[in-house]
């Protein structure tokens, strides 16, 4: 099993990997330190968040491409300077008690856990050549020591083997997919691995069948995280299975199956 390369599966040998999907957003608003802050308190030991470079160079966590979703501020997040970010309400589209709420940097979110959490970074690029994503990545890994605990992911298999040469194979890395027609269509099952060579599939749980597991030889040796999994007989099954995490928007439910 390729899981057995890395640090950042170890403590999850005998047990499932539980990520919150942009921290607990069913409690806080996505990709916020209120979100990671929750997250810490229920006992999830582990995050999945987004990272983009904005206009000025800094590593901010977002999930979308334009900022309008979460902060009603009509604008992709590579054309914006972090000046302007900080300005902005992350907080609100969710509930008035996080109004003022802001988008993080990677540094704050690293600075402030360290390895008390485990951390899914994904990349969020469409280039196929800009490598400055993943280089601003891997070195704030490095600053903080915390290769041990992090894993990288993208739709991007592009992107993923742009990392992986940079880091040298040291933190695993996932390529995600999905049938969505948003995925082009020669990667929605998986493909981008071969372009990547990356150690991890993601599979939308939609994608997740026995198949996977049992008859589909390419994917034999793969470690597995699904998303997203809010179901609690839904995590069973893909427990039951043999995945090696689930990613989930309430991830405070399914503490007792992990």
């Amino acid at each position: 099993m390729k899981k057995g390369m890395y640090n950042f599966f170890s403590p999850y040998t005998n047990k499932t990997l539980l990520l919150g999907h942009r921290g607990c957003p069913k409690i806080a608003p996505e990709n916020t330190m209120a979100s990671f802050d929750v997250c810490i308190e229920k006992n999830i030991s582990a995050v999945e968040l987004d990272i983009h470079v904005c206009k000025t160079g800094e590593l901010v966590v977002t999930h979308d491409f334009n900022l309008k979703r979460v902060t009603g501020y009509d604008s992709l997040a590579a054309e914006t300077s972090y000046e302007k970010i900080l300005e902005l309400d992350a907080g609100s589209f969710f509930s008035p008690d996080y109004s003022g709420e802001r988008i993080p940097l990677l540094r704050e979110v690293f600075s402030k856990y360290g390895n008390s959490l485990h951390y899914d970074i994904e990349l969020k690029s469409r280039s196929i050549t800009d490598k400055q994503l993943g280089e601003k990545v891997w070195k704030m890994i490095q600053d903080f020591s915390l290769e041990d605990v992090c894993m990288v992911s993208s739709f991007n298999p592009f992107q993923l083997r742009s990392f992986r040469k940079l880091s040298e194979d040291t933190v695993p890395t996932a390529v995600i997919y999905s049938d969505s027609p948003s995925i082009p269509r020669l990667l929605r099952h998986g493909a981008g691995r071969y372009i990547a060579s990356c150690s991890v599939l993601k599979p939308n749980r939609q994608l997740l069948t026995e198949s996977i597991f049992n008859k589909d030889s390419l994917r034999r040796g793969y470690p597995i995280i699904s998303w997203i999994v809010d179901d609690v007989e839904e995590a069973k099954r893909m427990i039951d299975m043999g995945v090696c995490g689930i990613i989930s928007n309430n991830p405070e439910d399914f503490l007792e199956l992990v």
